[in-house]
């Protein structure tokens, strides 16, 4: 079953204003989008003006708006557009949009630009650099949850948490959920729990290792109904084969559905050696940010191992953000072949469809063969 999503538009200032005085007044529901077309352009009101609108299309729209982009004025206007729009609780990390979490009232900065402007490469937080570039945001627990397989589902687990986004993002959703996430990082768990949370929100954020079935055992003991676990590429990728085979083992024996996100087939030669993942923003305040190999260990076609990392530069500095050695780039066909030794059912997320499929049909609508997609294990 596919998220429908509810969009007005508007074409002028006066239009804008007089939608959010509806939505006020309750004589139309929030929207999930404002889109704000032809002459209603954030960039060429005043300050005061723009923050008005900000704050109250914040607190009047349930995922955010779309709008057209700063057209002129050079790098330093588009910079100091970006960070009050970002400062008011607003990020364009994916989508072509401005999102918020989901009919938050909480006003989250998403500006991670300031720090360096005020500070350099070492004032970036790493952990804000990495959410941009290379976060959860084209999908989230909503999408999943309204699915024909996991609709009961009640409890959602993140092991190899991190930042946590899939868990933040999916309890504005279902606040009432339960949320369970660990990893081996301290610093990813002040960091998960400096968010702004609902205050009824039944979560846990504890230290541990996924290749400890004592964890999995402990994340058993956390649940209530029926559970869904997430791990994103850039964590399941950090396994072996055995110890791949340990987690799947595990995860599909401790929560009901196991779900690992899995890259695009792809060739490791073909990968480059600098995937430059630089934004707009950071153009503009003057660093660029990429994944970038390590020369001195290659990658190896017969295994699909990597070794790179995710780093940040300016024409004085250079910093290493986040280190992936021995990163073996799991696909489709060994991971289903892995769940079969396993005797484990395994299915994929058709996009289109919005609904997990058995890997034998539907994959010649599928669009699994040029973007990212999802398989979904558990035990018959």
């Amino acid at each position: 079953m596919e998220v429908a999503h509810n969009t007005e538009y508007v074409r002028t200032n006066r239009a804008l204003h007089a939608l959010l005085d509806r939505i006020e007044a309750g004589k139309t529901a929030k929207p999930d989008w404002i889109d704000l077309e032809q002459e209603c352009r954030l960039d060429r009101m005043d300050d005061s003006e723009r923050s008005e609108l900000l704050t109250r299309m914040h607190g009047l729209t349930l995922r955010g708006f779309k709008a057209n982009n700063v057209k002129k004025g050079g790098k330093r206007k588009h910079l100091a557009h970006w960070i009050d729009i970002a400062r008011h609780g607003f990020h364009d990390f994916a989508d072509d949009c401005w999102m918020k979490c989901y009919d938050s009232p909480h006003v989250e900065s998403y500006d991670y630009i300031s720090a360096y402007v005020e500070g350099g490469i070492d004032a970036l937080d790493a952990y804000k650099v990495y959410s941009c570039v290379l976060g959860t945001w084209e999908y989230s627990v909503e999408d999943f949850i309204h699915t024909e397989l996991c609709k009961d589902v009640k409890t959602i687990v993140e092991p190899l948490a991190g930042s946590g986004e899939f868990c933040h993002a999916g309890h504005f959703f279902y606040p009432d959920f339960r949320y369970v996430m660990f990893d081996l990082d301290a610093d990813a768990k002040v960091h998960v729990e400096q968010k702004w949370w609902h205050e009824r929100t039944r979560r846990e954020y504890f230290i541990a290792n996924a290749l400890d079935e004592a964890t999995w055992q402990r994340v058993r003991e956390l649940t209530e109904g029926p559970s869904l676990s997430y791990i994103g590429k850039q964590s399941q990728n950090f396994f072996g084969a055995q110890d791949l085979l340990k987690l799947l083992e595990w995860g599909t024996k401790y929560t009901d559905y196991f779900m690992l996100e899995v890259s695009e087939p792809y060739l490791v030669e073909d990968e480059p050696t600098i995937d430059d993942l630089t934004r707009k923003e950071m153009k503009a305040a003057g660093f660029k940010c990429a994944l970038e190999d390590d020369d001195d260990n290659p990658s190896n076609p017969l295994t699909n191992e990597l070794n790179f990392a995710l780093v940040a530069w300016d024409e004085r500095d250079y910093r290493e953000l986040f280190e992936y050695r021995g990163w073996v780039g799991w696909q489709a066909p060994t991971l289903v072949a892995f769940g079969q030794l396993l005797g484990l059912e395994v299915r994929y997320f058709h996009s289109e469809d919005a609904e997990f499929l058995p890997v034998t049909e539907g994959t010649d609508t599928c669009d699994c063969q040029e973007n990212n997609t999802f398989m979904m294990f558990r035990r018959p």
